[in-house]
């Protein structure tokens, strides 16, 4: 992703207009008058020099003469003489910086750059710094320094020609020598600078005390505040000073600021830039990854990085920058201490310096503990995403509650941590939070016991405790956000040495695979070669000592894990994958790769695409490539957007692609056809049509090389012929490609140009069908054992391929036969359904969109939220944190009360009678400790106590939730979403929320008894203090209410962030196989910058917000300041002014830091509002049976005992206003009869087993609607199956609608169509609740023939299994999900499509398991293979919905006009 240079780059704007006359003449400049350049970021040239320089000058050239006519007319000389080394080098400066300018306006004339613009801007400065040299000898003679008028027009002309050199430098071509005017203008800055370094430097006891008003009117004066001499003597000051000194602090406190918020907001921008780098950094390394690094970075961990290491930045800017400001800020006010208190300024410092070593301590452990808190924070992340991603697993095992546990465990883990810093923060709360007042009380404490002369007593006088409290209180902040700094500077590296550390992990090699581009190839030239190679999953240097086996997306093998049944021997896991392969595929040929599960097959596709290492040898590809993983990669995009893939629309092409995919009926069927939504995953596509549209999509990409990971093993048997005829095959679209097609089946084997079979990893054998079948060895074996019945069915695929005309009509026939007409006729035959809602079947509804946009909430956030967090929090530690900080703030104040006191008794009585030195530092060292200790009581219960309570409630609900929400919640809501909540919104709730509410808690405390002390000294501020409030009410009104929405938004754009990096991260590796990653990266960076521009707004309104409420501060410290000064002499007691001024500035800071903290806060709370959104969604029924009901009985009973199923008129749909999915259906099942379940694609087989389970539940039953989220269901014309009665499903005599979900599912067996497994051990993925003995385990992995394998892995049944289990294949996942359900001794089992991930030899095994292991159980079999269900007691054939066929195969098979004939013939078994 290209930064952008600017800050404004990304929330693009226009300021101001530029003139056409002004271009034309006056500026000469194409950028105009401005005052803003429309091309980069800064001010134009022509407003630089026509305003900083020019009218700045003019105004510095008024003020002079006034200055100068002031001087001659009330000043009298000092006649002191003149500061030699003051007064000669500002001459000599100023003198520099006319001259200087005058050259510079002299070579702009010589050398034709000069505009009227120039001219005058220069003219001017030369002008006035000349006629500031006379003035500067005059300032001399009637005082003892320059004026400020003069000191000022130093700094304002360093500001502006410090713009102007940026501006030089942008404009000026670096290819050629530096401009002149550059470097003069850089001369000029270095003399300003040197002049007012002397101007600036402390005149020490030169000082001189002179009034410009006569003495007569000083009477006039009203403060009664002193001054001290060089004697030591007290006099009054003029009305006019102190006017002077009030519009002083007015302007520079207004100007401090807008330096500050823009400043701030510079700083914010600089941060999103680092931050948006480093995202596209991230992204960018997740591309590359080799296969060991894809292992150390889980999903979880690099999400981590992207939603809470990168966000660190945000803010990162403003708090590396403290470390200038801080350190200058404390020097300053420890040299005005100094000027103020003499030596004993620098015992407070010597104070903070003896905190360093605890200050070095806690960095230390803080780092340690944040480390510690991310690891859990990634391992959190990660197994909530593969939980939720497999939630339709979790939720059929009715394994909810161990996952769930297992997520609370790491997140109390992490919880641990934080309670660890809250111990850490108790401690240090001694530093930044009562530094200062001990700081106050040692210095003071010096003071008054040897800060006079010789070490005598000092005098504690009102001015000196009242300026030195004012000092200590603006010292409390830079002091305060050292610690906080420190503690973000140690949060942000840790953040970004973990960034750093994945940035660096091993990067996949490019060279590893030698890629051609077949424009320099012959047409003779091998596509594919393979010369002596060897590869493997781990690295050679590691494949001997580590455990893991392997790693890469949708890998069929990543080892030789499964050993051949015929030698038995056990296989060496450390050994790599494939080994000395050779191998040579002919451009435009057909190659199948066959062999057993286990053997390498996947391996050797993600090998020629550089998914694996490769150790030695030669490999070469020639052309572009197109890949088809085993688990098909599908996007959350529109149908037609998943085939394009980026490429532009063809018609004709696209047209030709469709029919060839067989996907033409399927679009008849989908809501919008092509233009219909695909979920996540494409959850709303069967598992056939998922790799169809994969298909589809690389015959889109028209690659030169096709490589096919199995996908004709996910697709019925007449899907299969269509796409052997289309597509695939010799006479299908794709003939004269070159084709790498991984099978497991052996129907087309006589088809294809050469067969290589792998065993253990090597190539066993080579050559055409009967070249193998000739030689009699392993490959001949294999097909007379198990495919005798296919031999034949192979023969007449081949015998069909040579008369082509008949098989096209054939397999037109079965494409038509999909849209409904066969499967009408035929269930009108049988009487099982009617024609009456075709029409409204194949309707296409228009809002084709199955993914909800993410509800962004209206309005201010409501105060039901931050009492939510408070219930969260407990009110009783909510009170106790305000109890705490109002004693403390009580303590505080009560310090300054009793310097008050003190100072009042030793002005008032008797200096006999004054109370001792002792009882006045005992008392303020009695308040002093009393406040650090309950300082540190109030860290510990706020840190240490409220905030982990808080954050373990409110995640141990949302959890809880999120895995109680029905099954259709997570087909239509992202799991980007889910997880930008599980991550970023955590990560407010965790640190940002406790830290905010903390500070704006102890802020207004601070505010209220500010603003009290000045209420009652300054009566004035009783006056306005109604219309700052509603000035300051107004301002957070409307910053409220637009940072709140903003903030939603910026929530909203960061989601699909996440969604998009985890759909690419799951198909990486056809990204990488296609050379897809810029168009991705492409993809990244618009999303990313979406979010840019909405944070961007948000840090406006902030702004906004903090130069308003500086604004009003400054108005209050002004109205103060203008009571005492225009009051009449004597009428207020010095100390009383002091005590009320002291706290008008600290009330400065308070009510700034309070205004930014309180919008912080409600801002913030978002992340609770965006929780609880999830958190009050509607759940599924509830988990557990009511004991006293017939079906809780019935459970007591061992239901069920005999696994009778009966559907009663059961109509279904997915999500309420959807179409019905099944349709009134009714059939039965006797227990313990074998049942298979048949059916085109789409024909509602996996429906069926959803709702067995109660993964959908009955048309608009009680639980349907009760479960409902839809808020606006997409309901159409109203009909019949609006107000359908669903019906029921009867096991047993149970209505399992009465059933608890978990005891439902528990008393159920399923081996689904997708084999999941999870990261953690092989027992763990079996047994998750750990109920089960290690015996039982090893017999249910012997019957699924997973034992000699288990048992070689190191571990055994503790070996960990990988992130999605991609150390096994897909066809070993199936295995393992078999031993799950030979552990579940129920009496119905649902096999969903379970073997068609498997070869033809593992199928038999399995179904001979099946037929031993689960004779006396209910089965019911969903197959694509027709094969598989032919010995079942009775077939269920639906259609659309609708049962159309249910009885004997034999029955069906003597009907020649029934669809099961059809399909059975279709697939060679009649």
């Amino acid at each position: 992703m290209e930064l952008q240079q600017s800050p404004y780059a990304v929330f693009p704007f226009t300021m101001g207009a530029s003139s056409s006359d002004m271009d034309s003449g006056f500026c000469g400049s194409n950028e105009g008058w401005g005052p803003l350049s429309k091309s980069r970021f800064g001010l134009t040239p022509c407003f630089e020099y026509s305003i900083l320089l020019g009218a700045l000058s003019i105004l510095a050239i008024a003020a002079f003469f006034g200055r100068y006519v002031a001087l001659r007319t009330w000043s009298k000389p000092h006649g002191h003489g003149r500061t030699a080394w003051i007064y000669w080098p500002t001459q000599v400066c100023m003198s520099a910086v006319g001259v200087t300018s005058v050259l510079i306006l002299v070579h702009l004339l010589h050398n034709d750059g000069a505009t009227p613009a120039t001219v005058f801007g220069y003219s001017a400065l030369a002008t006035a710094w000349l006629l500031a040299v006379p003035l500067n000898y005059y300032e001399h003679i009637y005082s003892i320094r320059s004026s400020d008028i003069i000191f000022s027009f130093y700094v304002l002309t360093l500001a502006a020609l410090s713009i102007q050199v940026r501006t030089l430098y942008l404009l000026s071509d670096h290819s050629q020598d530096t401009p002149f005017q550059l470097v003069a203008t850089l001369f000029i800055i270095s003399i300003l600078l040197t002049g007012f370094i002397v101007e600036a430097w402390p005149r020490g006891s030169t000082k001189e005390k002179f009034s410009i008003t006569p003495a007569e009117d000083s009477t006039n004066g009203s403060i009664n505040s002193s001054t001290s001499g060089d004697d030591g003597s007290y006099g009054k000051t003029s009305l006019t000073y102190g006017l002077f000194l009030v519009v002083a602090m007015f302007v520079i406190g207004l100007a401090n600021s807008v330096l500050l918020t823009v400043s701030r907001q510079y700083c914010i921008v600089r941060g999103l830039e680092v931050r948006s780098a480093l995202l596209s950094m991230v992204y960018r390394k997740s591309l590359k990854l080799s296969p060991g690094a894809r292992q150390v970075s889980t999903l979880g961990s690099i999400t981590s990085h992207m939603s809470v290491d990168a966000d660190y930045w945000l803010e990162g800017g403003i708090f590396l920058t403290t470390w200038v400001a801080v350190p200058l800020e404390i020097f300053l006010g420890l040299v005005l201490l100094h000027r103020l208190l003499g030596w004993s300024a620098w015992v407070g410092f010597l104070t903070m310096l003896t905190i360093t070593p605890l200050q070095v301590w806690r960095a230390r452990i803080f780092e340690k503990l944040q480390r510690q808190k991310t690891n859990f924070i990634d391992e959190r992340i990660r197994l909530t995403t593969e939980v939720l991603s497999a939630i339709k697993i979790v939720k059929l095992y009715a394994w909810e509650d161990a996952f769930l546990k297992r997520i609370l465990d790491v997140r109390n883990m992490e919880l641990g941590v934080l309670r660890h810093m809250g111990v850490l923060y108790a401690v240090m709360s001694i530093v930044f939070n009562s530094l200062t007042l001990i700081i106050c009380l040692v210095t003071l404490s010096v003071y008054a016991k040897w800060g006079g002369p010789e070490f005598t007593p000092g005098t504690l006088t009102p001015q000196i405790v009242f300026v030195s409290m004012t000092l200590f209180a603006l010292l409390k902040v830079p002091i305060a956000s050292m610690t906080e700094t420190a503690t973000a500077t140690v949060t942000l590296t840790v953040g970004t040495s973990r960034i750093q550390a994945f940035l660096l992990q091993e990067e996949n090699n490019p060279d590893a695979i030698v890629r051609q581009d077949i424009s320099g190839s012959s047409a003779e030239e091998p596509s594919v070669v393979i010369q002596e190679a060897t590869f493997s999953w781990l690295k050679e240097s590691n494949s001997t000592n580590k455990s893991d086996i392997g790693e890469g997306e949708d890998a069929d093998e990543t080892q030789t894990l499964l050993q051949g049944s015929q030698d038995g021997e056990s296989v060496d896991i450390q050994r790599p994958t494939l080994q000395r392969i050779n191998l040579s595929v002919k451009s435009g040929s057909l190659v199948a790769i066959v062999g057993r599960v286990g053997q390498g097959k996947s391996s050797l596709l993600s090998a020629l695409i550089g998914e694996m290492y490769k150790f030695h040898g030669h490999a070469k590809t020639i052309g572009r490539i197109a890949y088809v993983p085993q688990q098909s990669w599908i996007l959350n995009a529109t149908l037609r957007d998943n085939i394009l893939f980026g490429l532009e629309y063809d018609q004709e092409r696209y047209s030709r692609i469709i029919a060839a995919s067989g996907l033409g009926p399927d679009l008849t069927i989908l809501p919008a056809g092509d233009q219909t939504e695909i979920g996540e995953r494409g959850i709303n596509l069967s598992g056939g049509q998922r790799q169809r549209v994969a298909l589809a999509r690389a015959a889109y990409n028209d690659a030169d090389i096709y490589l096919l990971d199995d996908p004709l093993s996910a697709v019925d048997a007449h899907v299969d012929q269509h796409l052997w005829r289309e597509l695939i095959g010799p006479q299908g679209l794709l003939r004269n490609k070159t084709r790498l097609l991984v099978t497991h089946g052996i129907h087309h084997l006589q088809e294809v140009d050469q067969i290589i079979l792998l065993k253990d990893g090597c190539v066993a054998e080579t050559g055409h069908f009967e070249d193998l079948m000739a030689s009699g060895q392993t490959f001949c074996q294999l097909i007379c054992e198990y495919a005798a019945t296919h031999r034949s069915q192979g023969g007449s695929s081949a015998s069909s391929g040579a008369e082509s005309d008949k098989a096209k009509t054939q397999s037109q026939r079965t494409i038509d036969s999909s849209t409904g007409v066969d499967a009408a006729s035929a269930a009108a035959k049988h009487g099982d359904v009617g024609t009456k809602d075709t029409k409204k079947d194949m309707k296409k509804n228009k809002r084709a969109s199955i993914i909800n946009a993410e509800n962004i909430l209206d309005g201010g956030l409501s105060a039901s939220i931050f009492l939510r967090y408070l219930r969260a929090i407990t009110y009783k530690y909510a009170m106790l944190i305000m109890l705490f900080q109002v004693l403390m703030q009580v303590c505080y104040v009560g310090t300054s009360l009793w310097l008050k006191y003190w100072i009042g008794q030793n002005e008032d009585s008797d200096p006999a009678a004054r109370p001792s030195l002792g009882l006045f530092l005992s008392v303020f060292s009695g308040l002093t400790l009393v406040y650090v200790l309950m300082g540190i009581v109030l860290f510990w219960v706020a840190f240490g106590v409220a905030r982990i309570h808080a954050s373990e409630y409110l995640h141990r609900i949302f959890m809880r939730r999120i895995m109680r929400l029905p099954p259709a919640f997570f087909d239509t809501t992202p799991l980007g979403r889910i997880i930008n909540r599980v991550s970023s919104d955590f990560a407010s709730i965790d640190d940002r929320i406790p830290w905010k509410l903390f500070e704006a808690i102890g802020h207004a405390v601070s505010l209220v008894a500010s603003l009290m002390v000045v209420a009652f000294t300054t009566p004035l501020f009783l006056v306005a203090s109604p219309f700052i409030a509603l000035i300051y009410y107004c301002v957070q009104k409307h910053y409220l209410r637009a940072s709140q929405a903003v903030k939603r938004i910026c929530r909203a754009t960061q989601s699909p962030i996440y969604q998009h990096f985890q759909e690419t991260l799951a198909g990486v590796s056809t990204i990488r196989a296609m050379d897809l990653q810029d168009r991705f990266i492409t993809a990244s960076a618009g999303r990313s910058d979406l979010y840019s521009n909405s944070f961007i707004a948000m840090a406006y309104c902030i702004r906004w917000m903090e130069i308003l409420v500086q604004m009003v501060n400054v108005v209050i410290t002004l109205l103060a300041c203008l009571w005492f000064v225009l009051l009449p002499q004597g009428s207020v007691n010095s100390a009383t002014a002091g005590l009320a001024l002291s706290f008008a500035m600290s009330n400065s800071q308070s009510l700034i830091w309070f205004a930014r903290t309180y919008s912080d806060l409600y801002v913030h709370l978002i992340a609770v509002e965006r929780v609880q959104e999830y958190a009050e969604l509607k759940t599924e029924a509830p988990l557990s049976t009511a004991p006293d009901s017939e079906a809780g009985r019935a459970l007591d009973r061992h239901w069920p005992q005999d696994g009778r199923i009966e559907f009663v008129d059961y109509s279904t749909r997915y999500r309420e206003g959807m179409d019905l999915v099944l349709k009134g259906i009714s059939f039965t099942v006797e227990g313990g009869q074998k049942v298979g379940i048949v059916g085109r694609t789409g024909a509602g087989k996996s429906s069926l087993t959803l709702a067995l389970f109660r993964m959908i539940e009955a048309a608009n039953s009680e639980w349907a609607k009760a479960s409902s989220n839809t808020s606006n269901p997409e309901v159409g014309e109203q009909g019949e199956e609006d107000q359908v009665d669903g019906g029921k499903i009867v096991i047993d005599q149970i209505d399992i609608s009465t059933l608890g979900l978990a005891d439902l599912r528990k008393n159920l067996a399923i081996i689904p169509q997708e084999p999941v497994l999870f990261a953690g051990t092989v027992r763990e993925n079996i047994d998750p609740f750990g109920e089960l003995e290690d015996a039982v385990l090893w017999e249910a992995l012997e019957r699924s023939y997973l034992k000699s394998v288990i048992s070689t892995l190191p571990g055994g049944l503790n070996f960990e299994v990988a992130q999605n289990g991609e150390n096994f294949s897909v066809g070993q996942r199936s295995l393992i999900c078999l031993a799950r359900a030979l552990l579940r001794k129920t009496k119905i089992l649902v096999l969903d499509e379970a073997t068609s991930a498997v070869d033809i030899e593992t199928d038999e095994l399995i179904q001979k398991t099946i037929r031993s292991e689960f004779k006396d159980r209910t089965i019911l079999t969903i197959a694509h293979r027709i094969k598989t269900v032919m010995d079942s007691d009775k077939i269920l054939v639906l259609d659309h919905g609708r049962v159309v066929e249910f009885d004997e195969p034999k029955v069906l098979l003597q009907d020649e006009s029934s669809l099961f004939y059809k399909l059975a013939k279709q697939a060679g078994e009649v």
